[in-house]
């Protein structure tokens, strides 16, 4: 429903310095988990194989999260991987794994944020079922369509991409950027 036709949603703003454990998940959330950040707008992709597909439906549900869900942030996690590779900066992968597990909330989340995160930390209950298309963020269409989406779906990186998704979120940037700026914290020192 629209604003217009008199429902609005409610906003709760979240305070932060709440830990990455869950303490900003008391949410009154009453529509199912996102699956993808609240903001972002996407687009089809059809999914290169079945058996990628089956792999990530099975990771996806040993971690309680969405397939689609699960295929964003494998597929952004490995993007900032190849950069990272590229740039020289292999190495700061690990990092990253331990900066992501050591973040707070740095921003102050609202209701659609909050349910997105929840929805990170494996708020879905059910088997995550195969599909044979996923909608991405249309921010990563170029970095994607420049690779094959067949070598970016790799099932066996999704906990890593949920830690780093979840740290974005925490910090009120997206993965890439929350990754670049750990990245640069860790280099300044």
């Amino acid at each position: 429903m629209l604003a217009s036709q008199g429902h609005r949603p409610v906003l709760r703003l979240l305070a932060g310095e709440a830990s990455a454990a869950g303490d900003h998940c008391n949410s009154h959330w009453d529509a199912p988990l996102p699956t993808a950040r609240p903001a972002d707008r996407c687009e089809p992709w059809m999914l290169p194989s079945a058996e990628q597909a089956e792999l990530l439906a099975l990771a996806a549900t040993e971690e309680r999260v969405d397939f689609s869900l699960a295929a964003v942030v494998v597929v952004e996690r490995m993007l900032i991987e190849e950069d990272l590779r590229l740039a020289g900066h292999g190495p700061a992968l690990t990092i990253l794994d331990g900066a992501a597990s050591a973040t707070r909330v740095m921003v102050e989340l609202s209701e659609p944020t909050s349910a997105y995160l929840r929805a990170l930390e494996g708020g879905s209950a059910a088997a995550s079922r195969v599909r044979d298309s996923v909608r991405l963020p249309m921010r990563l269409t170029e970095r994607v369509g420049a690779r094959t989406l067949e070598r970016l779906l790799d099932a066996r990186m999704l906990r890593s991409a949920l830690a780093w998704e979840r740290a974005a979120v925490l910090s009120g940037r997206t993965m890439s950027e929350w990754a670049a700026l750990a990245i640069a914290a860790l280099e300044a020192v």
